[in-house]
């Protein structure tokens, strides 16, 4: 089934940020969508730490060519009906999807 939103997460050396990044997509009351993180070259741990989440997140690497690039790569690998930027080193309220749709 197609989701609702692809939430678009560029990454780039935020392994510290990434776990409440994370939690924040997967406790929306929404649940229709899917989570793509590409990370753009990291220096540290991030995809290691993305990876942790298992099938919860589509991890795409690339070699670093820019938070815009990144960005991109999410969107042409997005199935939903919306696209969602989220950057590592930010959360969402709980209800910010189910809001949002709410608007569209």
């Amino acid at each position: 089934m197609k989701p609702e939103f692809s939430v678009v997460i560029p990454v780039y050396t935020g392994a510290r940020f990434l776990p409440r990044t994370r939690e924040s997509v997967l406790g929306q009351t929404s649940s229709s969508f899917e989570i793509i993180a590409v990370d753009d070259g990291s220096t540290d741990d991030s995809v290691a730490t993305l990876k942790r989440a298992g099938d919860a997140v589509e991890v795409i690497s690339q070699p670093n060519s820019g938070v815009g690039a990144a960005r991109n790569t999410g969107i042409e690998h997005a199935r939903g009906e919306f696209v969602a930027f989220l950057d590592q080193d930010d959360w969402w309220e709980p209800r910010k999807l189910e809001l949002q749709v709410a608007v569209f």
